[in-house]
């Protein structure tokens, strides 16, 4: 029977009441709170179970359960959380399970089975060069680049999709073509985290043209997977909007100062463009508009503000206006909150 479990935890307080529940669970527990050094015994020393706290800094638990299911997939691996909830965990991985902090003693696994882990196969200790997205999440990839402070590229369709730039573990740089639209930093690492599976490389490392994040790697992609949620909500209000008025050539959605939408669709452009200052033209003589209908030779746009200071614009046939409004008003009680 294997005892010998990897504890991860930074904070003092949990890391110490963990380790006790361990033992007392009959666990010979090695404890760490320093990331690199729980990374290096995953993949270079024997371990029968993995017990990993959700609060870490620096790291993730979602990092080195990708790690450890790369390396050793048939070790348990369990995360600590305060909620007991796996949906907190936000992998695409499955842990064997996750425990309530404060610890349970009575609840904590015991050894049951002989680790079939012995020694990290020689093609393990590297990162794989290339796969799919639908196999190794992007997230999940960049942490496990980011866990062991990899200096990498990774390009997503041959570079033409999306690059993410690395140096150290920590990203420089995340660019996403889309329609011809090139977006970059945290939007363009959401738009990437989005797609649903598209090859990948991990490429040695080239220093960027420019750098566009300057935050940890963690709260990077936090912040983009937060932009995720809002792109999907975006898509659903453009799609509402058709549906609501089916001869709608152009629809789009962003910031009114922005140059470009946040998402678009067929004519949005220039019906983001139109509505932004057409809202801005009223604004001196009737206050501040929130919503806008007109009708020219050629089109009929509407302009919605909603939210914090977001726009919903679209273009319709001439004599559709009334009809294009209804849709985007419709849309935004439906999506826009």
């Amino acid at each position: 029977m294997d005892t010998n479990a990897v504890l991860i935890a930074t904070m003092h307080h949990r890391r110490s009441a963990l380790e006790r529940a361990l033992v007392s669970a009959g666990w010979q527990p090695t404890v760490y709170q320093d990331a690199a050094a729980a990374l290096e015994h995953l993949r270079t020393k024997p371990y029968g179970a993995v017990f990993c706290d959700e609060y870490l800094r620096g790291a993730s638990a979602g990092g080195f359960l990708a790690w450890s299911r790369r390396i050793a997939p048939d070790v348990p691996f369990y995360v600590i959380a305060v909620t007991g909830d796996e949906a907190a965990l936000g992998t695409h991985h499955r842990p064997e399970g996750v425990l309530a902090f404060p610890p349970d003693e009575a609840t904590f696994p015991r050894p049951k089975r002989p680790s079939r882990w012995d020694a990290p196969a020689a093609a393990s200790r590297d990162l794989p060069l290339e796969g799919r997205t639908s196999l190794v999440r992007l997230s999940d990839l960049i942490e496990m680049l980011a866990l062991s402070a990899a200096s990498s590229v990774i390009a997503l369709g041959g570079g033409l999709i999306g690059r993410a730039y690395l140096r150290e573990g920590r990203l420089e740089h995340v660019v996403s073509m889309h329609d011809d639209v090139e977006t970059s930093g945290v939007r363009g690492l959401a738009r990437l985290l989005d797609l649903d599976d598209v090859e990948f490389q991990v490429l040695p490392y080239r220093a960027p043209s420019r750098r566009t994040l300057h935050v940890p790697t963690t709260t990077a992609l936090t912040d983009a997977a937060r932009l995720v949620d809002e792109q999907r909500r975006d898509a659903a209000l453009l799609d509402a909007v058709r549906a609501g008025c089916s001869d709608t050539t152009g629809v789009a959605i962003g910031y009114p100062l922005s140059e470009q939408p946040s998402d678009s669709r067929g004519e949005g452009q220039t019906a983001f463009t139109l509505g932004a200052q057409l809202l801005d033209a009223v604004k001196q003589p009737a206050g501040q508009v929130s919503h806008l209908a007109l009708e020219s030779e050629r089109h009929a746009v509407a302009a919605v503000r909603f939210g914090e200071n977001r726009l919903l614009a679209a273009l319709a046939p001439r004599g559709r206006s009334m009809v294009l409004l209804s849709a985007l008003s419709k849309a935004i009680k439906q999506y826009g909150r």
